[in-house]
């Protein structure tokens, strides 16, 4: 054997030595030496851990795990990029995760976010500082992020300005289902009464487009036009910017953020005079970042937020709702049924009347909701904390696969994986159940959670009763959801996996102008 062939073969076996030590070390003795530290699901190489397959479909990896550990429901932990994970997929642990607001910190994954939206990390620490002086909108000189959260629950629980931004959507939704609107939208024939569309793309153009008009002025369409457009290739990529790699190709995401930054560097330097129109929220917070001088760039960035948080996931979930009812006539004629008195012939729509009157919808909303929205919940453990008998350890993260609770068969029984329209219906007591969170829980329940509801329900409601909906031919299979990809809400469909519906213009609605054109 030549010497360099001793060499290699020498370092081959040095490095598969030190290699067996450390698997050694990680997953027996270090188990040993700390008992109630979550155990780490196994892994081959260090540093790397679990990144390519978290990457590749998670949801893959936390049943992986489940099963790995005897579906124990006790907290393990992965390692994603370099940083461990703790895994908790019990209901009663879940739970006590949402409401440890003590080490167990919104705060500390929040500045990531905010990082990720493009706020400098550098000035971070100004959106945390306490203000001097009170003023009316904060009396008790709460830092941003703070205020911000409470900005949100005022305007976005039932309340005065609350009804104010439901009929802005009100409003919005009435010009936008017009059949001139949307033919034109198309770029079809407003002369024909029936036309083929993508049901993704319709549900995503009007739904995005209402939601921009009902917290943004006009004018942010002339400002860039694209937003709208824009907007499902940033939420589906902006999971990129979260754990941002050089594994990872994030430049369409960057680009599209820089894009959407300076849209909101031109809206937020508009006099209120330009930006009328737009909700209250909206208004309280460009007022805030300028009275606490926020350095432009990071408000623009957090306009960004607020835009993405308001447009990211009701045009998904819309599309799977009204996929289930077009592949089920009966659910289709209850539910046409059900709601026709909430849109009435001049384009107004009920809302209170969708809210507590159609039980039917409300259980396809939910189960729907179950079913697609499969995100991750974080948090950053500050200090050792400890559930389940286990220790999470103080510097690391936490997490909540929600794919996990929501497809619990001791809670939804063993048909869990199946969309079962009336499930909620029959057992309406499962919303409050501690396997259900499509809206997280505790300090961070998301206070958006009624609008999304309203609008999903108008929406839905608005296309089943003033156009005949009908799948086009030839027969179609139903979507599957891509789960493989990171989602922040609402799982997309698997790209190819659209339907093509056939919208008809009732000959009897009402006028054109009675609708909105």
């Amino acid at each position: 054997m030549s010497d360099a062939s001793y060499v290699g073969l020498a370092s081959i076996s040095s490095l598969l030595g030190l290699w067996i030590a450390w698997w050694l070390y990680r997953f027996i003795l270090l188990r040993r030496l700390r008992p109630n530290d979550p155990p780490y699901l196994p892994y081959l190489l260090p540093c790397l851990g679990h990144t390519g397959r978290f990457f590749q479909d998670s949801h893959q990896l936390m049943a992986r795990g489940v099963k790995h550990f005897n579906d124990t429901r006790e907290p393990f932990s992965i390692v994603i990029l370099g940083k461990t994970y703790s895994v908790i997929t019990s209901p009663l642990d879940a739970t006590e995760f949402y409401s440890n607001t003590v080490t167990l910190s919104w705060d500390g994954f929040l500045n990531h976010t905010l990082h990720a939206f493009g706020v400098s990390p550098e000035r971070l620490d100004v959106l945390w500082a306490q203000p001097t002086e009170a003023t009316t909108l904060n009396p008790h000189r709460k830092c941003l992020i703070h205020l911000t959260q409470d900005l949100y629950k005022q305007h976005l629980l039932p309340g005065p300005t609350f009804s104010g931004l439901i009929d802005k959507y009100k409003a919005s939704l009435r010009t936008l289902t017009s059949w001139k609107r949307i033919t034109e939208r198309h770029h079809l024939e407003t002369s024909s009464s029936s036309h083929c569309f993508s049901l993704y793309d319709l549900c995503a153009t009007i739904m995005i487009d209402a939601t921009q008009l009902s917290l943004f002025d006009p004018v942010l369409f002339a400002i860039d036009p694209t937003m709208t457009d824009n907007m499902r290739t940033f939420t589906d990529q902006l999971w990129k910017l979260m754990y941002e790699s050089k594994m990872l190709d994030s430049k369409e995401i960057k680009t599209l953020r820089e894009k959407y930054t300076r849209a909101f560097l031109i809206y937020q330097r508009l006099p209120k005079e330009m930006r009328k129109e737009e909700a209250w929220i909206v208004t309280a917070l460009i007022d805030q970042y300028k009275t606490l001088a926020i350095h432009e760039d990071d408000s623009a960035a957090m306009l960004v937020m607020v835009y993405w948080t308001g447009d990211a996931n009701a045009y998904k979930l819309a599309f799977w709702i009204l996929s289930y009812i077009l592949f089920d006539k009966h659910l289709h004629r209850a539910l046409v049924t059900e709601t026709s008195v909430a849109v009435q012939d001049n384009g107004e729509i009920d809302m209170d009347y969708l809210a507590q009157s159609c039980p039917l919808l409300k259980s396809v909303y939910s189960e729907a909701l179950r079913l697609r929205k499969r995100d991750l919940a974080f948090r950053k453990v500050e200090s050792d904390t400890h559930i389940a008998g286990k220790v999470l350890r103080g510097g690391n993260f936490a997490l909540v696969p929600v794919c996990q609770l929501h497809d619990d068969r001791s809670v939804f029984g063993s048909d869990a994986n199946r969309f079962d329209p009336s499930r909620f219906e029959k057992n309406n007591q499962l919303t409050g159940c501690t396997s259900f969170k499509p809206y997280g829980g505790g300090k961070t329940y998301c206070p958006g959670r009624f609008f999304a509801m309203q609008e999903i329900f108008a929406f839905v409601a608005v296309m089943l009763n003033r156009y005949r909906v009908q799948l086009d031919f030839p027969v179609q299979e139903f979507p599957r959801p891509d789960e493989s990809s990171l989602t922040l809400g609402v799982s997309r469909p698997l790209p190819g996996q659209d339907l093509r519906v056939n919208l008809t213009r009732p000959v009897d609605w009402g006028s054109e102008e009675a609708g909105g054109q």
